[in-house]
């Protein structure tokens, strides 16, 4: 009897594993979401739903994902481009591609600097600029919005966003690179 249950439960993972390879066999309504890690990490793809899973390959903030169903709670079933399928967690996903400014940053992006900028006119409203941020992110808390002509000095620059010190304040937060020129 034992190891008719035993058999039977094997089955049943098996056909369990399986649904989400015949749900995708339906190409016609693909679905994609985006890649978006706190601070600009890789999230993992997983070979179940389980964050004690083995990682089956890692992918980086912005890129597209197929989704090919659904999985448990909080987990979608995934496959980017011709890679292998596997389980990646929907708190690291979202619908739309981040933009430019809304992917963070990673703190190793950045490389050390020590000069002076002010802070550029957001276009058709010069007497605006940007925002400083608690962290190298769009959707970050804003600090304080910076007047055109506010001196910043940097001490590290990124890709996107330098880390500075607003001479006004004293405080160190993050602005856009484009929003910025050298003094």
């Amino acid at each position: 009897m034992k190891k008719v249950m035993g058999i039977v439960m094997v089955l049943m993972m098996v056909v369990g594993l399986m649904i989400p390879v015949f749900a995708s066999a339906d190409t016609k309504t693909q679905t994609y979401m985006y890649v978006n890690c706190p601070n600009g990490k890789k999230v993992n793809i997983r070979q179940t739903t389980s964050t004690k899973s083995t990682v089956l390959y890692r992918v980086e903030s912005g890129k597209k994902l197929t989704i090919l169903s659904s999985a448990a709670p909080g987990w979608l079933f995934v496959r980017q481009g011709n890679r292998s399928c596997g389980y990646v967690m929907t708190k690291y996903l979202m619908t739309n591609k981040p933009g430019k400014y809304e992917i963070t940053e990673r703190d190793d992006n950045f490389q050390a600097a020590n000069y002076t900028v002010s802070a550029k006119p957001v276009k058709g409203r010069p007497e605006q600029s940007v925002c400083l941020r608690a962290k190298p992110n769009k959707t970050s808390k804003s600090i304080r919005r910076l007047a055109s002509g506010d001196q910043l000095t940097v001490v590290a620059v990124g890709k996107v966003w330098s880390k500075v010190v607003d001479t006004a304040t004293g405080r160190t937060g993050y602005v856009v690179n484009d929003y910025i020129a050298k003094v």
